[in-house]
């Protein structure tokens, strides 16, 4: 099967992915399938605080300038908070 009917064949409504299953991904760049039937290219990460768990999405580009603290002296745009049952499937791209 090749990658574009292996995509299409997901049934939308059912496959969420779970917790585990999205974590192996963090801070990895990858093609990510939302339930909206979105296909998106980025990293997702998480941040932890005492009360609260957060998934967040970014492009690539804008999670490495998050990285190296060089977001604070331009002007990107936040983050995307992401709820991981909103995520279909991902997939690892390897550059």
């Amino acid at each position: 099967m090749d990658v574009e009917r292996f995509w299409l064949s997901i049934d939308y409504q059912d496959s969420a992915m779970n917790y585990d299953d999205v974590q192996t991904y963090f801070n990895r760049h990858c093609r990510i399938r939302l339930r909206s039937g979105k296909e998106v290219f980025g990293v997702l990460w998480e941040e932890l605080s005492d009360t609260d768990r957060a998934i967040y999405f970014a492009s690539y580009i804008e999670h490495k300038k998050r990285i190296s603290r060089v977001h604070s002296e331009l002007n990107s745009s936040p983050p995307l908070r992401v709820s991981y049952d909103e995520i279909i499937n991902i997939e690892q791209i390897d550059f």
